[in-house]
């Protein structure tokens, strides 16, 4: 009965942290100024979990100064037993300690301590990560690895793309990586931070309550061996187990299974994946920074001072970048204040960016597209009504009609996957009223310490974000078709937070400014 009631709060703790899942997903890792509230949060439980060390203290306390007392007159007892126990006094307070004093302590002893603080973390964890943040953040940082090429052991040292920080994962970190990982089938990956886990356990050790056995995490790395057929390696991995834990039944039973595999030649139907057998390609070379350097000698940067009367007061530096598709970009649009008015404009209704699915002709959350967007109509503020203007003086289009300034974080691994922005779907409701996506104009509101290039696989073309500069290009071609060269994506943010703001142009009102050419 005492050692049920002494584990009441651990009990307690255990159902909320399997309780949840019923709630809202907020998907956390998608955006960096979503997560500044995690930090909030993780301090209300550390203070919450120091009230708890607190009154486990008071009561430990409690109970030491009561020993001392007790063992005192215990002690000054037994040392002239008869001569104390002939004392009425002395016998009667005994005999009544014993009766009543114990039964008190028994109950002190039984009374759990720290209810509160384990309601309060139930009640905290309505906000706290679920399940599916921890796979999509274990999603972000292998899409960084894959895309960048970097190393398991490189990136848990904190060595990201060569530049070193001071920070590293623990064991508990690779250990998630590799177990959501394998339950992806994503083998050959989890197989490499199982490795990375065990290297860890060799040189740390951890405490409860949050210890896993090293037994455990090497029987993980066995079973990813074995799907990936490699069965004489796990049969090296579980032996070196037993040495630590001879006698434990499922390592034996482990080494006889695989044994069996071996003696029988048995194969898991696991395709084979071929890891680093290929080079990176078009899309990849470009997130790292490989494209060659262009060659074309049209290219140059001048003052834009013709496509608006404006401009002659007060010109643009433009850069052309490309001319099929046609794109150029302009450097210092936006100024740092500005820049800073327009994030505290959109962290408050940063919602989970959606991709329109032709499909089922609406718009949805997809895995291809990590990042938290807000939208601002164009007469919002006269923040967003000068942006606009300098968004007509850049183009030279008419806005009437085009779509909302769009803002976007990115978060954990944030990129968009390869996809054009035009929609090519004549008949749709998209397109009816103001036509296609003539244009695109992607304001860079902040520098990114590593990673987020803009890239252009099909013209190897890669845009670094710049804090405070532009591009913008043409996604449709002189006759109103499609421009399929326009293909491009957003890498992976590797270290920084990556804060955008884009204008699509509608085609309709563009008649005189960019009229369509039919051939």
């Amino acid at each position: 009965m005492r050692s049920s009631k002494w584990l009441l709060p651990l009990m307690l703790m255990l159902l909320v942290l399997l309780h949840h899942q019923v709630k809202s997903e907020e998907s956390h890792c998608t955006s960096v100024a979503g997560m500044v509230k995690l930090l909030d949060l993780e301090a209300q439980l550390i203070d919450n979990l120091a009230d708890y060390a607190g009154e486990l203290e008071e009561k430990l306390e409690n109970v030491k100064r009561n020993i001392a007392k007790m063992r005192l007159e215990n002690d000054r007892a037994r040392s002239s037993t008869e001569e104390y126990l002939s004392n009425p006094l002395n016998s009667f307070s005994l005999i009544r300690r014993m009766n009543r004093d114990w039964m008190m302590w028994q109950l002190y002893m039984d009374d759990p301590v720290g209810l509160s603080q384990v309601e309060k973390v139930q009640e905290l964890r309505e906000h706290m990560p679920t399940n599916t943040d921890v796979e999509e953040a274990v999603t972000a940082l292998d899409r960084i690895q894959s895309t960048y090429g970097l190393k398991v052991a490189h990136i848990a040292q904190g060595l990201l793309n060569e530049k070193q920080y001071n920070v590293s994962l623990n064991v508990l970190d690779t250990y998630a990586m590799g177990q959501i990982l394998f339950d992806q089938s994503r083998y050959w990956a989890a197989a490499g931070w199982l490795y990375q886990s065990i290297v860890l356990m060799e040189l740390n050790t951890l405490t409860a309550p949050l210890e896993v056995s090293k037994s455990e995490v090497q029987m993980a790395y066995a079973e990813v061996l074995l799907k990936m057929n490699q069965q004489a390696d796990a049969l090296k991995v579980v032996n070196i187990a037993l040495t630590d834990k001879p006698h434990d039944i499922k390592l034996l039973m482990k080494k006889s299974e695989i044994e069996t595999m071996i003696r029988t030649g048995t194969k898991n139907n696991v395709p084979k994946v071929q890891q680093g057998a290929v080079g990176p390609n078009a899309y990849q070379m470009g997130c790292r920074g490989q494209f060659p350097p262009s060659a074309d000698g049209r290219l140059h940067c001048r003052y834009n001072s013709t496509t608006s009367p404006f401009l002659i007061l007060a010109p643009f530096k433009m850069e052309l970048v490309g001319l099929d598709p046609y794109m150029v970009i302009y450097h210092d649009v936006v100024s740092a204040e500005e820049i800073k008015e327009l994030q505290g404009m959109a962290t408050p209704g940063l919602k989970r960016a959606t991709v329109f699915q032709a499909s089922s002709g609406r718009n949805e959350v997809v895995k291809t597209r990590t990042s938290k967007v807000a939208w601002f109509p164009d007469s919002y503020s006269p923040l967003t009504v000068r942006l606009n203007a300098r968004v007509a003086d850049m183009t030279g289009f008419n806005l009437y009609g085009s779509e909302m300034l769009q803002l976007m974080n990115y978060g954990l691994g944030g990129h968009y996957d390869k996809h054009y922005d035009f929609f090519n779907q004549t008949n749709s409701n998209l397109t009816a009223m103001s036509g296609d996506r003539i244009a695109t104009v992607l304001f860079y509101l902040t520098d990114v310490e590593q990673g987020g290039a803009t890239v252009f696989p099909n013209i190897q073309k890669a845009v670094f974000p710049q804090r405070g500069s532009v591009v913008m290009w043409y996604n449709l071609k002189d006759d109103g078709q499609p421009n399929t060269q326009t293909l491009h994506a957003a890498c992976p943010v590797i270290v920084g937070s990556k804060w955008v703001c884009n204008k699509w142009i509608r085609e309709r009102d563009q008649l005189f400014s960019r009229p369509c050419l039919k051939k």
